[in-house]
């Protein structure tokens, strides 16, 4: 359909066009400079709006709802999709919790949209251009390609349903799999705990089998040889202790800090021949990476490690559990707690105990 391109400070129309036109900017000596086509260089920002009803305006490839806005920014070109709440839903539901569940699932897909609804209020922030990134750093948002008919019937569903306590919409973190139990938000974060984010057992009652354990991440390991963790503890060592770059020397020993209550690992020290180097809960797992760079599934594990007659470490061997920082809803557990028929306040008050259902506009 037609769209139409804007000046974002006068909101002036510099350009109208069809399905199938496009046109591309740089950022150049602070000003948005067109690469050809009909949009003149302006020092931005520029507004991309479909003017048709069933339009939909796209950026490298993908198509999305609302408006496209387009600025200078440090490092480049920021690209800025600005949509209503329940259409940024639309695309967010179905990459989180899953593009291929089903109906008997339809309560889990519920829950993820309030969830997500929750968190994304709580991260509305006027200091900024944005409020939430697309991607894991927030929540995976993937606009008008990503939707799908079960979860657009979960958001509508639940339209403005927010989880709230004392009165307030609730930060409302969510996780893969929890590895069969939750952790309570001051074990992993450097932050207090909050009453309705607590360790919560994923086990199914009266048997050994938790909800999560169809999870391909319930159990796992990880092996890291000695050259591995030589160069992984050089590049991530420094971020997240007291290492200095260059000079964090031959690894000798490693041994954690003690378990959180969940039984995850509090933290671990790293001990070389430059000295002793803690990172804290969560941020083991950005240590612990591969050598492609995925982080450690989550800090729910065991370890053996390998030295050689020099006292060097030469392997080391995690056994885990789960996969995401393990706070609040585990998404395998409620798609399994929604097959055994829970329904979607059942499963919400599993995760979050305490809170209410109530509606933001």
């Amino acid at each position: 359909g037609d769209w139409s391109v804007y000046d974002g400070p006068s909101g002036k129309a510099l350009a109208t066009l069809h399905a199938g036109d496009s046109f591309t900017v740089e950022a150049r000596d602070g000003m948005l400079v067109s690469s050809g086509g009909p949009v003149p260089s302006v020092r931005g920002p520029l507004i991309a709006r479909a003017t048709d009803s069933d339009a939909f305006v796209g950026f490298d490839g993908h198509r999305y709802r609302g408006e496209i806005g387009i600025a200078v920014a440090n490092d480049g070109v920021s690209v800025i999709n600005r949509v209503g709440m329940e259409d940024y839903l639309r695309g967010v539901v179905p990459l989180e919790i899953g593009t291929d569940r089903t109906a008997i699932e339809s309560a889990a897909v519920e829950a993820q949209a309030i969830a997500a609804r929750s968190f994304a209020y709580t991260r509305m922030d006027d200091s900024r251009p944005y409020d939430m990134l697309a991607t894991v750093a927030d929540q995976v948002y993937g606009g008008v390609d990503a939707e799908r008919p079960l979860s657009d019937a979960a958001v509508a569903a639940t339209h403005d349903m927010v989880m709230m306590y004392d009165g307030r919409v609730i930060n409302a973190p969510y996780h893969s799999n929890s590895g069969g139990v939750t952790a309570a938000a001051s074990e992993v974060w450097r932050s207090g705990d909050e009453p309705y984010l607590v360790s919560v057992s994923d086990r199914i009652p009266g048997t050994d089998h938790y909800y999560g354990e169809d999870s391909p991440r319930f159990r796992w390991t990880r092996t890291l040889s000695g050259s591995d963790l030589a160069s992984l503890l050089e590049r991530y060592l420094p971020q997240y202790s007291s290492a200095q770059r260059g000079r964090v020397g031959t690894l000798r020993k490693i041994t954690a800090t003690g378990r959180t209550p969940s039984g995850r690992v509090a933290g671990l020290v790293f001990e070389t021949d430059r000295g002793r180097f803690t990172v804290r809960g969560n941020d083991v797992r950005f240590v612990l990476r591969t050598p492609g760079g995925d982080i450690l599934p989550s800090t729910l594990f065991t370890f053996d490690e390998s030295t050689d007659s020099r006292g060097r470490v030469t392997q080391l061997t995690i056994n885990g559990s789960g996969n995401g920082h393990g706070v609040g809803m585990d998404q395998w557990g409620a798609i399994a707690r929604a097959r055994a028929g829970q329904d979607v306040m059942t499963i919400l008050h599993t995760y979050y105990p305490g809170t209410t259902i109530g509606r933001e506009m």
